[in-house]
């Protein structure tokens, strides 16, 4: 976790106007108090009161940004104009109104005892980032906003008040704003201002991972392509033969990468009785001429926002198949309680973006690992690796794909006199035999380059976690040269886009690499809970009835305890550069308090 500095509100508040108002002098200094969770247990009280104007990793209040939809008023992408930030930009804290109170971080100032009737006040966030605090004051039954100008009655301050605090948007760029404000009470005793203060933070945007149960998975548009249509046919079949209760929900566009354009992750603060408050959040992948980007605000609603970090291409390697999460964990003296991003540098200068890069190391909660994906015609992590939930003292292990694993399928079959049998059993696709594949030099050279990258991306997570090679689990899978990373014919259709698939046609950035899945890369699926996992069918060699590669790969997670469910993906995704979680995303369980 990075929350290692201390917010002071000495240094924020340096510059901030002295007396305001003209009140009769006092003999004794007004004893003002204002608190907020500071303690972090969902309550404000008394026990707030030490440290609570410092901000640390393990002591300081937190506030939502709340950008939801609560009332459904902001309007559909299909229904407007709006430019994408104006779409942004409609969301509960807009405005001064308080449409989503229940987002509120609690806040009380305390009455002031002997105040003279004449003396008013002020209560207001001072320092960097106050422009994005808004305070509401309860008064009945309503939240009114309170401006930074606005004053209190020496009646109000007298009795005490009950606040309520949110931001109007997520941190952005630690060198801008790191999302930390003090929130202070001033009230001027005769021409001598008196003031208190509280320390708060806006909470950090978090990614799920894996150890998190699904809640909701979505697909898209199925569009023309009836082969994307019976995807999505098998994948809510499987859904419900697993006893997923949800069906699949549609994203209606029809760009085919439901992964890449969002990932879906949260905020959240505490609650009372040890629960958190939780605003959902769609973030919008990198790349602005993406227009799948526009439908994510279809799903905005109570508790559930959007948020666009920028770009200003249509890079591969920016979309978010390219952005994974390590669970969490403690290791080389340091503890990730969310645990911490993963993405690939896909080795052009281009990709990562500096935007993307920019807001998840603002977020400070899940220190990004940065790993090299340059070797690869598409960039994406989640095209060799994966995190899994595991009885183990960890809770998780690293699965990767593993080349030698998926050899060793061919030539035990072939060490048994199949090596005559086909390499693979979907029709019309490939026709060479087992024995033919093995011997292919080129191929098996291209393999050899993936194993080494694969394994000094493993050497890095490693590295970072402290995971040994026990807690590595090794599926099957081999790689082949892409046929779009080779430039097609002058005025030909670059092979990745089938004529009944619609896709973006925008400018597409590759990176340098040229290779991708051979058989259906096995580690790119959708983890449903801890014990299923919904994989790309592989449709390897047959032999006495049995799918050698499907079952190598199944055998495998079992070793974890995990079933795997196939779906078949050949042509709705794998021959046009993906796999199953490449199609899909998921909303997922919030688990463990970040901040704990």
């Amino acid at each position: 976790m990075r929350f290692s500095k201390v917010v002071r509100t000495k240094s924020l508040l340096c510059g901030v106007a002295g007396a305001m108002f003209a009140i009769a002098p006092q003999a004794q200094a007004l004893e003002l108090e204002i608190l907020a969770d500071t303690n972090r247990d969902g309550v404000v009280d008394t026990a707030d009161r030490d440290g609570k104007t410092q901000w640390s990793e393990d002591r300081g209040a937190i506030l939502l940004a709340n950008i939801g939809d609560t009332a459904r008023r902001c309007p559909k992408p299909a229904q407007t104009d709006l430019s994408d930030d104006e779409l942004e930009a409609c969301n509960d804290a807009q405005g001064e109104a308080a449409r989503a109170p229940e987002y509120f971080a609690p806040v009380r100032l305390m009455p002031i005892a002997d105040l003279p009737q004449a003396a008013s006040g002020r209560i207001a966030a001072v320092g960097a980032g106050a422009e994005k605090i808004r305070v509401f004051v309860k008064r009945g039954a309503s939240w009114d906003y309170l401006a930074p100008s606005d004053r209190l009655s020496a009646a109000d301050l007298s009795a005490g008040l009950q606040l309520g605090v949110d931001a109007r948007d997520v941190v952005r760029d630690a060198a801008m704003w790191d999302g930390g404000v003090t929130l202070e009470v001033s009230v001027d005793d005769g021409g001598q201002t008196h003031s208190d203060q509280v320390a708060m933070r806006v909470a950090p945007v978090l990614l799920h991972n894996h150890t998190q149960k699904a809640t909701r998975i979505f697909a898209p548009e199925s569009g023309r392509s009836k082969a994307h249509q019976q995807f999505i046919t098998d994948l809510s079949a499987t859904l419900s033969e697993i006893g997923f209760a949800e069906p699949v929900e549609i994203i209606h566009t029809f760009d085919n990468w439901a992964q890449d354009f969002v990932e879906f992750g949260y905020m959240a603060m505490p609650a009372t009785g040890g629960g958190q408050k939780v605003i959902r959040v769609a973030i919008r992948s990198p790349q602005p001429t993406r227009s799948a980007g526009r439908a994510l605000f279809d799903l905005r609603g109570p508790g559930v926002g959007v948020v666009q970090i920028g770009g200003d291409n249509y890079h591969q390697a920016d979309s978010f198949g390219n952005l994974e999460t390590v669970p969490p964990y403690e290791a080389n003296g340091r503890r990730y309680p969310a645990g911490r991003v993963i993405y690939g540098d896909a080795g052009d200068g281009l990709a990562p973006h500096h935007d993307m890069v920019t807001f998840f190391e603002a977020q400070e909660a899940q220190d990004p690992i940065l790993l090299d994906t340059s070797w690869l015609a598409i960039a994406h992590v989640d095209e060799f690796v994966q995190f899994l939930p595991a009885d183990n003292a960890r809770g998780w292990v690293i699965a990767i794909k593993d080349v030698p694993a998926g050899l060793e399928v061919l030539r035990e079959a072939q060490r048994n006199g199949f090596g005559g049998h086909p390499a693979f059993s979907i029709e019309g696709q490939h026709d060479l035999t087992i024995d033919e594949l093995l011997a292919d030099e080129d191929l098996m050279r291209k393999n050899e380059l993936a194993r080494r990258r694969v394994e000094l991306n493993l050497a890095i997570l490693m590295a970072e976690t402290g995971v040994t090679e026990d807690e590595v689990l090794r599926v099957p899978g081999l790689f082949q040269t892409a046929d779009f990373a080779v430039e097609p014919e002058e005025g030909g259709e670059p092979p990745m886009l089938p004529p009944d698939l619609d896709w973006p046609r925008e400018e597409i950035v590759y990176g340098p690499g040229t290779l991708i899945a051979y058989y259906p890369a096995a580690v790119n699926g959708v983890v449903v809970d801890r014990h299923n996992y919904i994989m790309p069918a592989q449709w390897g060699p047959v032999i006495d009835g049995v799918e050698l590669m499907g079952e190598a790969v199944s055998a495998a997670y079992a070793k974890v305890g995990i079933k795997t469910w196939s779906v078949d993906d050949w042509y709705s995704h794998h021959v046009v550069g993906g796999e199953v979680h490449c199609g899909t995303n998921a909303m997922r369980t919030i688990g463990n308090a970040w901040w704990r």
